[in-house]
């Protein structure tokens, strides 16, 4: 159901069940099958592969045709050398964090506490794969087709098929969902943290508990899921403790790599502490947020010029500023718009996962990255649905809006200028 009143845990005996009665939306409940049909499917995988498609040929375009923020990388640099084929379909797809990614699935983490910042599962399964790009574009695009399938069963199960859909669409469309191509991290932690909230739902703890310890392996956003999943199994267990025990899991992840960094630099919350090499510091959220209206419109007029945005020389954050802001307002507004439209567990999330960047700005850039951290808050792109589902002028604006912006982005990207 949309709230808490009326709500309807998933029968625990599903052994024999091939329809599961839910509440999905207040006054109404509908029969959501277990097993998703074989034309829904089909359509899962289309979205994917045209949502892959239309930024892969915009990033390939943009490389070849527009200036890059480098005019000739150095051997070894960005993008990694090779020939235009390589460089404007794969290489491209290295920049910013993707470099730190690529260096620690290659060389670890030893002597360098700077790179501990970004968690260690992404790249160690690079490493597995073969440590190179390809296999961090590899890792990325699989986990993103498993986001989207575990983001539309859960979607499905509380909001129904319609919500689901768009849900799906608005998440794949995203104007920064091109970094489920890139070499980031983004994608893994959507799949596990989906996977790990749907198994959640269907009362499957056993799988959910280990699913988000592993999620805060990718990054600290990990940690956020104990709250939905605390919440899920009191809503749907009552007070259990031996059932409660399963949101264990979650600090473990982290406790695991503090374990695994010690030895390495005497430190255990080194990773923490790199944080300020970003100038990261504590405030509070609508202090940050007034900052960043600030910067939002001392960089306004450069962020909106395409001469500017694509100037050749050192690439520049500060442009992002006015984005960044802008994201932050959608991202706010978007949550508290669907609240009373999708359940509690998700709002809670994604709450958290937007006070974050609000409450841990950066020196110079407040909000800086947060056109990419609302992917982090994937909940709100079932609010999203749940309005596109009712609104058709709500699906007109969003991608008239999102379709512009994403090519920008990844042009951006492309060419070696700062995005998120």
């Amino acid at each position: 159901m949309a709230n808490d009143m009326g709500w309807t845990p998933i029968p625990s005996d599903r052994a024999n069940a091939t329809v599961e009665t839910v509440d999905t939306a207040p006054g109404r409940s509908e029969q959501v099958r277990r097993k998703t049909p074989w034309p829904a499917i089909k359509t899962l995988a289309w979205v994917f592969v045209l949502s892959r498609i239309f930024f892969i040929e915009v990033a390939s375009l943009a490389y070849i045709y527009l200036p890059h923020a480098w005019v000739e990388a150095p051997q070894g640099t960005l993008p990694p050398p090779g020939d235009m084929l390589y460089r404007s379909l794969i290489g491209l797809w290295v920049h910013w964090d993707g470099l730190w990614y690529l260096s620690i699935a290659t060389f670890g983490y030893q002597g360098r506490p700077t790179a501990t910042a970004f968690f260690p599962l992404y790249p160690l399964t690079m490493r597995l794969l073969g440590a190179g790009v390809v296999s961090g574009m590899l890792v990325s695009v699989v986990a993103f087709a498993g986001a989207l399938w575990f983001f539309y069963q859960l979607v499905r199960i509380d909001l129904g098929e319609r919500t689901a859909w768009y849900a799906i669409l608005g998440l794949a469309f995203f104007p920064t969902a091109f970094y489920a191509n890139a070499v980031y991290s983004e994608s893994l932690f959507l799949v596990l943290a989906t996977s790990s909230l749907y198994f959640g739902r269907i009362r499957r703890y056993w799988l959910a508990g280990p699913l988000a310890a592993l999620a805060t392996l990718v990054t600290m956003y990990g940690i956020l899921l104990a709250a939905p999943l605390a919440w899920l199994i009191w809503r749907q267990e009552g007070f259990r403790l031996r059932v409660l025990a399963q949101v264990l899991w979650v600090p473990a992840g982290v406790a695991a790599y503090m374990a695994y960094l010690m030895p390495l630099f005497g430190d255990p919350l080194v990773f923490e502490r790199a944080q300020s090499n970003w100038g990261r510091h504590f405030l509070p959220p609508y202090q940050t947020l007034w900052q960043a209206a600030r910067f939002s419109w001392r960089y306004a007029a450069q962020a909106t010029n395409l001469q500017t945005l694509f100037a050749l020389g050192p690439p520049s954050s500060a442009i992002s500023n006015f984005w960044n802001f802008l994201f932050a307002l959608v991202a706010i507004a978007l949550l508290l718009a669907a609240a009373r439209r999708i359940p509690f567990y998700l709002v809670l999330y994604a709450g958290l996962a937007l006070l974050v960047p609000l409450s841990y700005p950066a020196q110079g850039n407040p909000l800086m990255s947060m056109p990419r951290l609302v992917l982090e808050a994937f909940p709100v792109f079932a609010g999203l649905g749940a309005l596109m589902a009712r609104w058709r002028t709500v699906r007109y604006v969003y991608f008239a809006l999102a379709i512009p912006t994403g090519i920008l982005f990844v042009a951006l990207f492309a060419t070696a200028h700062w995005v998120a």
